[in-house]
């Protein structure tokens, strides 16, 4: 197990990794006593990767030092040493438990020595898997507040699970929402219907929409030519973009079917898949990848580390998931002034709210209509969306605004006697 150090001494995080036999605690027992703070411990599997993730990144380094002390616990941080070097900075403490699965045993066991040592005040899990396996492990270690995460209208299943280990999941969590969590945040007001469905309590139940670093995000052209330069784009070209993660609910092959449409119709426009590479299609996505007529103007890029560089090289930025909760990355684009296209699904079309186009999931004709539609603004247009998509941001979906919600969330908690 990996886990970033506190001195005793002068509480700086030190400089690198630290590989340990054994859990080695992240302060010493006498700064912790000196440490009147409020511990809020985070479970999840990871660090990057997805909107959860980027909303617990974004949560950590907005919400209040000197109110809040912030540790992280991830199955497996390795892959994401950007982000685990932005929560030193912002000086959280992180352990990586350097596992592979939640249930393995020796995951289990460094789990709960972390929860002995850090004794937080509140633990808040972040995604399906982690509220069960987290939330039991901290009420058997002793916790009493804590707090369950949705950021999916879906149950996933992970490769390889049968239907009845997803079912028998199902019945856990619902089971286990009655007593162990004591509040259940949504980051999605359609996800909340969702799960009252299957039996999570809607008194629990409070919604949270992401937020996001709007100064961080903002409408650079400069930036957007420059990213253009680098990804071999002509400055001039019309240009589509999705960021995310290649997973089965962001349905890709829909995107790649209306991207050989409107290549049909515009051979010069390109495209920017920000977060896989192309061996990491599917076989439908494949296949419908082979049927685009300008396959060479594509661009694959994996995760960056500065995606608000990309977006303003963008002229549209798009969506084709047949599920989504809140995503981030429309909040991301709306911020940086580049229209939207997204489908119908979760929270996308109250994110917009008509600044941008909605279609229906599953329809390339449809996709490809609004991303024609949408480049054909004249310049005037094109402004009115960045300004009306920046200020909704500004207006409603910011970090702030976010942190603090959970900020309340956590003083509540602390108010209520365990």
């Amino acid at each position: 197990m990996k886990t970033i150090t506190l001195s005793a001494t002068n509480a700086l995080p030190l400089p690198a990794w630290q590989r340990q036999r054994a859990f080695v605690p992240a302060m010493s027992l006498g700064a912790m006593a000196k440490d009147k703070r409020p511990t809020v411990l985070h479970f999840a599997y990871s660090i990057g990767g997805g909107g959860a993730e980027s909303m617990l990144m974004n949560l950590v380094e907005t919400l209040d030092p000197t109110q809040f002390r912030s540790v992280v616990v991830a199955i497996n941080a390795k892959p994401w040493p950007h982000q685990a070097r932005r929560l030193h900075e912002a000086g959280a403490v992180l352990h990586d438990l350097e596992g592979t699965a939640f249930l393995r045993r020796e995951t289990l066991a460094r789990l709960h020595a972390v929860l002995r040592a850090e004794r937080p005040d509140i633990v808040q899990t972040w995604m399906h898997h982690a509220d069960l396996v987290g939330g039991w492990a901290a009420r058997l270690a002793g916790v009493r507040k804590i707090v369950w995460s949705i950021h999916c209208r879906e149950i996933h299943r992970n490769h390889g699970e049968s239907d009845r280990k997803i079912a028998l999941f199902r019945r856990a969590l619902s089971f286990s929402s009655r007593f162990i969590p004591s509040r259940i945040i949504s980051c999605s007001a359609a996800a909340i219907e969702d799960h009252a469905a299957i039996g999570y309590p809607r008194s629990k139940m409070h919604w949270i929409p992401n937020g996001i670093d709007a100064d961080r995000f903002v409408p650079d052209t400069d930036a957007g030519l420059d990213t253009r330069a680098e990804l071999r784009l002509p400055p001039n070209a019309p240009v589509i973009g999705y960021v995310g993660r290649f997973h089965e609910m962001k349905d890709l092959s829909t995107f790649l079917r209306a991207a050989a449409i409107l290549q049909k119709r515009q051979p010069k426009a390109h495209f920017v898949f920000c977060g896989g590479l192309e061996v990491e299609f599917n076989s439908a996505e494949r296949e419908a990848f082979a049927q685009m007529p300008h396959r060479d103007q594509v661009r694959f890029e994996s995760f960056r580390s500065d995606p608000w560089r990309l977006y303003p090289a963008l002229n549209v930025f798009s969506l084709s998931s047949r599920t989504e909760a809140c995503p981030m990355t429309i909040m991301e684009a709306m911020s940086c002034g580049v229209p939207c296209v997204t489908t119908d699904v979760g929270d996308c079309a109250r994110l917009l709210e008509g600044v941008g186009r909605v279609v229906p999931p599953n329809d390339p004709e449809a996709l490809a209509n609004a991303w024609e539609q949408t480049l054909r603004l004249d310049a005037a247009g094109r402004d009115d969306i960045a300004k009306q998509s920046r200020q909704r941001v500004l207006a409603r979906f910011t970090i702030a605004r976010a942190a603090q919600q959970y900020a309340e969330t956590y003083a509540q908690l602390m108010e209520v006697r365990s």
